[in-house]
């Protein structure tokens, strides 16, 4: 028996994404659209592959995700203009559950990393 495959949202996730889709709906910016599209593309990808994206390593997982999510996994895909998508993956024996965490840019992305310029 192969198991179900679901997309869910943590609160932020879902925040960010309207608030993508309502900048789209009104300023109508080329690179909030083609966020967008990424983002939408990416997670119809997910739906069929679940490690399309590439591991975090575990000792760089941040706390705070630790904490907030309860996670013990973390996948990040890279999206246009050097943005990126994290999400975990859980699940039981009858499905298997990605959750898309949040996308951010690329200075976001060092920050919570901890990551820095040279």
């Amino acid at each position: 028996m192969r198991k179900a495959i679901r997309i869910k949202y943590s609160p932020v996730f879902e925040s960010q994404l309207g608030k993508l889709r309502e900048a789209v709906r009104q300023k109508g910016i080329k690179f909030d659209r083609q966020l967008l599209k990424a983002i939408e593309r990416e997670k119809d990808y997910l739906l069929i592959d679940q490690h399309r994206g590439i591991q975090i390593p575990k000792d760089r997982i941040p706390h705070e995700y630790i904490a907030e999510y309860g996670i013990s996994n973390l996948w990040k895909i890279d999206l246009p203009d050097y943005w990126r998508m994290l999400y975990t993956i859980t699940g039981n024996e009858v499905e298997i559950i990605t959750i898309l965490l949040e996308f951010m840019d690329h200075k976001k992305y060092d920050k919570v990393f901890g990551y820095r310029k040279i």
